[in-house]
Formats: C-alpha cells, structure tokens, sequence
C-alpha cells in the first residue's frame, strides 16, 4: 500500500514539476534529452517528500482494509494484542527511516547537486559559472575566479573572499578581504590585501576597500550555501571549518538538524495515524479515522515546513525550529495510542 501510494504521488509530483518549469524549458530552447535528464536527478529529491506521506496515507488504507474485512476483529478474537497488530506498522515505519536514511543523508544532495548544474549550466546558461561545495562557494566571471567561504544572498555579505585576477591566462593580481558587504553599487570590503603580481616583482596594498565586481548578491547565487547539495558528512565538515573561523549561520545549523530530524519522520508519522484507522465496523468511524490520520499527516508536513523556514529566517532556534514538528507529533501519537489502546482489547 505504502509502496503504491508513493509511486503515484510521485508520478503526480513529476507531472507537476514538468509543467511548472515548462516555461523555462521553452525560454531557453531545452532540448528532450536534457529535460529528461533533469527531471532525473531531480527525483530523488521529490521521493525524499513523499516518502513520509506516502506511508501515513499506505498504513490508514491498510487499516481501512482490514476493519473492511472484519480482519480486525477476527485477529481481536484470537487474542492478538494490540501491540502485535502494530509490529507490522513499526517495522514499515522503520524500513522507511531507513530509505529516508540513505536518501536525505546521501542520495538526494548528489543528485540534486547535478539537477543545479544541468538547470543553471545546460538550461539557463547562466553568463556566471559558479557551484557550491563543502569548502565554500565558487562562481567565475571575465578573468576573475572568486572563492567565498560564505555568502549571505539576502543580507548581500560574503565572508573571507579570495579573488584571482587573470589576464592572458597568467594569474596578475589577489585579493584577498575578510568580508565584503553590498551597498547597492559596489562590494564594499573590510581588512583588504591587494597583491599585484607582475614581471617586475610583487606588489602590496591596502588602499583599496572595494572589490572588482559589479554583480549584485541575486546574480551570485549559485556560490551562496546550499545544504540540499551536500552529504550529511559534508554538511557537518562545512559546519566545523565556518566555526574554526567563527562564523556562525543560523541557516546552516537549521538545515543541519532538519535534515536529521525529517529522516525520522516516517517512524513519527506511523506513530501519529497508528491509533486513527483501527475501528472496528460496527464501531463505525473507520471513514473518520482515516480523515483525522490524513489531516494530522499534512499538519505534520505543515509544521515541520513552517518551523524550518522560521529557523533558517533565525526567529527561531536552530534546534526548536528542526526538532519541534517531531516532538509535537510524538507526544501527540503517544497520548492516542494510550487512549485508545482500550478499544482494541
């Protein structure tokens, strides 16, 4: 059940995002190949958010069939507990952890890394090649090579910036600046180093305070952070080398957590429709469980979608903000299941 609703969500996901991004594929003349191979590397991304309302929506129609079928009560009249009816239901939730696992940890940030490329690079053809890994951002435009350990697109601040001049293919100048802020017109920069490298020797300054490029923060942002983009294990090495230089991103640390805590959410979603779908039919309210499990399902979704973005804005803490859909959902799971445990004998 769970395996079949997540395919056909995922087909409708897919239909969705084909048509929604149909105007940029007809824009910039996307060939089919290259369509099909974006849509590709985008879908580990769309299973990695159905998969938990895919086994909410899987355990309530499974609980459906059986009270349907009166197997419910023929297992009730055999003296099979409760807690041996929700083994089954557990161990879904488990193996589904388990593939969330793999994908939120690994899969899904290889993946969409190279659906960035193919849309920037092969669709948008963006006159700013730039890509995001673990040792900070990186972006090329004329003869200069920019290295950003951290870039704030919203606030328009870059944080230790190395810029390589070139010209004629040979390296003429480095700049170097702990931070760099946008004014509107120019990147203005603190604690500047201009090493000027020429046939006659190496020159330094510190005159300048502005940095040799015109762009604004929006048309960077193929160097800002992108978490999504990175493995588990790359994403707490980026954390660890910002903090070795005491920068501090309430957005990273938010992703960070979130990542770990919606890997989990499959279990939480068991947990929360578990005492909703099993009613006996002469009870009646099987139609009304479902209906409660669907709804505490997207409430779920909502709150945990509300809270990450809370936190990544920083009016939340980082950990409040990841953890609270999980521990709202848990607790309230818990109380049902010990409420109603009665009704199944």
């Amino acid at each position: 059940m769970c395996i079949a609703v997540c395919t056909s969500l995922t087909l409708l996901v897919l239909i969705s995002v084909l048509f929604s991004n149909l105007g940029m594929f007809t824009e910039h003349g996307t060939d089919g190949a290259t369509i099909a191979r974006y849509v590709f590397y985008s879908l580990p991304q769309m299973i990695h958010l159905i998969i938990p309302f895919s086994v909410c929506v899987g355990i309530i129609g499974a609980q459906a069939a059986f009270s349907r079928h009166v197997e419910t009560i023929a297992m009730q009249a055999c003296s099979v507990s409760f807690a041996r009816l929700s083994l089954p239901y557990l161990g879904v939730g488990l193996v589904a952890v388990l593939i969330m696992g793999i994908l939120s940890f690994y899969l899904y940030p290889v993946s969409q890394r190279q659906a960035d490329k193919i849309e920037n690079v092969y669709i948008r053809k963006h006159d700013i090649q730039g890509s995001f890994t673990v040792k900070g951002g990186r972006f090329k435009l004329g003869g200069d090579i920019y290295y950003v350990e951290h870039m704030d697109i919203a606030r328009g601040i870059m944080q230790n910036i190395s810029c390589y001049r070139t010209r004629s293919g040979r390296l003429s100048a480095i700049i170097r600046a702990q931070s760099a802020t946008w004014d509107g017109t120019v990147w203005k920069t603190e604690n500047q180093e201009n090493i000027h490298l020429s046939t006659e020797g190496i020159v330094t300054d510190r005159t300048v305070s502005t940095l040799p490029l015109t762009r604004g923060p929006a048309d960077l942002v193929m160097a800002q952070p992108k978490p999504e983009v990175l493995t588990l294990p790359e994403l707490i090495d980026y954390r660890a080398h910002l903090k070795e230089d005491k920068i501090r991103s309430v957005s990273l640390d938010t992703h960070l957590q979130s990542r770990i805590s919606f890997a989990i959410s499959p279990l939480i979603m068991t947990l929360l429709v578990l005492p909703l779908g099993m009613r006996f039919p002469r009870a009646g309210g099987i139609a009304r469980g479902i209906s409660v499990g669907l709804i505490l399902g997207l409430a779920y979704w909502a709150l945990h979608s509300a809270m990450t973005g809370a936190g990544v804005s920083g009016y939340v803490h980082p950990a409040v903000a990841a953890w609270m859909a999980d521990v709202v959902a848990l607790v309230t799971g818990i109380t049902l299941l010990v409420k109603r445990r009665g009704s199944y004998g």
